[in-house]
């Protein structure tokens, strides 16, 4: 598998519905149509964007790497600096000051730098989401992070003074990001490819993420959006074919979490506030109100974590209870239960384990909370953060949970459509592998241990067949559901909801 000469362009369309390719995005549907494809590529829980970027630049799932939401309290750091906000340098910066750093495991960047490759990163996400792709990028001659909606936090400082001197400090975001995606491309030309790539240059785009939220999915300028990140793939494609190939550069699109519909808000701070319960928010908390001064601190608005504070069983069974009432309430999670870790019922009766679905960590909340959706329609309930008919995510619709991977190029086998289910942390362990970056003798550790991609390599081995299970747990009128399957020795998390009439409660 290893090729110490070999390159990888890493695409990526944040946000992308593989559902939306065909009709919108022609070029980008010629490539997957002679690349490797996996109609069954998921991400990991919860599906946001702070949460799968370090997988995807990891191997790990969230509960190794740390990053547990886009956004989350951490009862350790003092008021300034508890909320951690993904969208932001500054705060990922402190948190990373914290034991441990703010990502726990080492990263791709990082363990090419050990190597002595090079990892480049243009993005036009937040600035926040472009620093967690590869923190620590300053620590590695010849490796680069770059937002360009905000060139002021490139890093090395070198990077940063040259590509200041070109494009000043970039492009405002702009609703759809035209001149983001713009930007991004012309540096990947007009600086990276003309200079040389780095063994890894990622040439991540924001669209149709950014239009999704704004817009909604198929709205008229969301589809635009899509049809210029086309078009600047399309420059890529023709530079890969014409170029890139031959210099053994193997090329890789992919979208790092789907979308969902807003269907109708909720104000879940509200309603446990007529339940008795003190609530402040992580945005109350960053305007200097005093965490310890509530009941629980809530951060997010659809999908959300609740840490409570003095949690004794009896109030945290009491808060189960008031939010299996809630007809706005879908899933519900808490931490393991220390007795019986294995279980897939957590620590409050009721609950599923976070462990089910990979995202147990010890910054996690003491219950997570995923508002009602529909898998059927691919709806959903939260707060009025977003507009009715926008999209978003975070959630375990299927909508939310699939998405795009692609590759192709010299190092792969003869072109196919893989069935196999495959995430994240698969891709970044055929990256790594593939590279030489995995040796036990001399890798950083702890190393992944999700799969390789063998069935794109010429190296699949096995007839072994998925298998698929649902688990289910009732309390009471309250019943949820979660869909996972089991595949060469890796889970994947497939769907998830609460058993109730979607269709009345938005009536």
């Amino acid at each position: 598998m290893q090729n110490n000469d070999i390159k990888f362009v890493i695409v990526g369309f944040d946000g992308l519905r593989p559902d939306c390719i065909e009709k919108d995005m022609p070029h980008l549907a010629r490539f997957i149509s002679q690349s490797h494809y996996w109609n069954n590529y998921l991400a990991t829980f919860p599906t946001e964007t702070y949460v799968n970027h370090p997988s995807i630049f990891s191997g790990f799932r969230p509960n190794r790497h740390g990053i547990i939401g886009n956004a989350y309290y951490d009862r350790r750091l003092d008021r300034e600096h508890c909320i951690f906000r993904g969208n932001s340098v500054a705060s990922i910066i402190a948190h990373d000051q914290q034991p441990g750093g703010v990502i726990s495991v080492p990263s791709l960047g990082e363990r090419l730098g050990k190597a002595g490759k090079t990892m480049r990163v243009i993005c036009a996400n937040s600035s926040g989401s472009t620093r967690l792709q590869h923190i620590h990028a300053d620590r590695f001659d010849g490796h680069m992070n770059c937002c360009v909606h905000d060139l002021s936090q490139a890093i090395p400082i070198n990077e940063r003074q040259a590509l200041q001197a070109k494009w000043g400090n970039g492009v405002n975001l702009m609703f759809p990001d035209f001149a983001g995606t713009q930007l991004a491309t012309d540096i990947f030309f007009d600086y990276e490819v003309a200079r040389g790539l780095g063994d890894v240059t990622v040439l991540w785009i924001g669209e149709p993420d950014h239009s999704s939220h704004e817009f909604g999915i198929f709205d008229e300028k969301t589809v635009q959006a899509r049809r210029d990140a086309d078009q600047a793939f399309a420059r890529v494609l023709q530079w890969w074919e014409h170029e890139g190939r031959d210099q053994n550069v193997q090329l890789v699109v992919m979208s790092d979490h789907g979308h969902g519909e807003v269907a109708k808000h909720f104000d879940l701070q509200t309603y446990l506030q007529e339940e008795g319960w003190q609530v402040l928010t992580g945005l109350d908390i960053n305007a200097g109100k005093d965490p310890t001064e509530a009941d629980i601190v809530m951060v997010g608005t659809y999908a959300l974590g609740l840490w409570v504070n003095q949690p004794s069983m009896p109030r945290l069974l009491k808060l189960r209870d008031d939010l299996m009432r809630c007809p706005a309430v879908g899933l519900l999670f808490s931490q393991p239960d220390p007795e019986d870790p294995s279980s897939i019922v957590g620590r409050i009766p009721g609950t599923f384990s976070e462990a089910v679905v990979f995202s147990e960590n010890m910054r996690g909340p003491d219950i997570r909370v995923v508002h009602l959706n529909n898998p059927e329609s691919g709806k959903l309930i939260m707060s009025d953060e977003l507009g009715i008919g926008a999209g978003n995510h975070g959630g375990l619709l299927p909508q939310e949970i699939h998405c795009l991977l692609a590759m192709s190029g010299n190092a792969f086998a003869e072109p196919r459509v893989h069935d196999q289910p495959a995430g994240h942390d698969d891709f970044a362990v055929t990256v790594m592998s593939m590279m030489g970056l995995l040796d036990p003798e001399k890798a950083l550790q702890p190393l992944p241990s999700a799969r390789p991609l063998n069935e794109a390599l010429g190296e699949e081995t096995t007839e072994e067949k998925p298998v698929t299970e649902r688990l289910r747990l009732q309390c009471d009128d309250y019943a949820q559901y979660i869909e996972r399957v089991h595949y060469r020795g890796e889970t994947y998390v497939t769907c998830g909801a609460r058993e109730t009439e979607f269709e009345d409660f938005l009536k």
